[in-house]
């Protein structure tokens, strides 16, 4: 298998299909998959310009490897800390307090990208369901989407999982079954938040592991723990013995 060409492959049909590629190294071999991207909300009726400005610029930044976006804040980057808390915990081992809050770099060691390729300021399934159901379509075919061994499905309701048929989203586009529902005992009786469980999926030769879990963002209690608990999981699927 070339990475590199399916890579490009991905690529080349995202820019066809005018959607967000994403970010990070192509070789890594895990694959997160958010919601869509933060920013300022466009409207592609009246605004496909600034749209496809918006393109143009992820395309260029597709393959950056320690890459930050959008401010120079980053305490206001929760979903990104809270990737790289979780690469951290799968690579490196350190407890959060260690780590520089001031260094994003969780895409050497990961490539990301969205469910829908409009930025919104506030996730809204219902405008951007259009999107998500011919993404994952394209996500099912894609060689370089299908190549992760580990596939973090960070969307939280953007996806769905239940019942039979074409609402099994999740093993129909990612050719597996629903294995087991974690959960994260939490410290005090005060939280009961589904927020503290996320859901595993594997291939038939348990090549592929692919884990549902609400949007990386905001955490609060037990969201550390919750990350330390998928990053056991992933370590355990890659054989990952020891810490870089």
């Amino acid at each position: 298998m070339d990475k590199e060409k399916l890579f490009e492959d991905y690529r080349r049909k995202c820019v066809e299909r005018e959607e967000v590629c994403g970010q990070g190294n192509p070789n890594a071999n895990i694959l997160i998959i958010g919601k869509e991207p933060y920013g300022e909300a466009i409207d592609l009726t009246r605004e496909r310009e600034k749209y496809l400005k918006y393109l143009r610029k992820n395309y260029e930044n597709c393959r950056d490897h320690c890459f930050y976006r959008g401010t120079d804040d980053f305490s206001k980057l929760v979903t990104w800390q809270n990737y790289q808390k979780l690469i951290f915990a799968i690579y490196k081992g350190i407890e959060y307090n260690e780590y520089n809050k001031n260094i994003i770099d969780f895409e050497r060691f990961a490539y990301t990208t969205e469910l829908s390729s409009v930025p919104r300021p506030k996730s809204n399934y219902n405008l951007a369901k259009e999107m998500i159901l011919k993404r994952l379509d394209f996500f099912k075919n894609s060689g370089f989407i299908q190549s992760f061994p580990v596939i973090i499905l960070a969307c939280g309701p953007y996806i769905k999982n239940i019942g039979d048929g074409e609402n099994r989203q999740i093993d129909n586009t990612f050719g597996v079954t629903f294995r087991a529902e974690k959960f994260v005992t939490p410290t005090t009786e005060k939280i009961t938040s589904p927020t503290f469980r996320f859901y595993t999926h594997y291939n038939e030769d348990d090549s592929k592991l692919v884990i549902h879990n609400r949007q990386l963002s905001n955490f609060h209690g037990n969201g550390d723990q919750l990350l330390k608990e998928m990053a056991t999981v992933i370590r355990k699927h890659l054989k990952i013995e020891y810490y870089l």
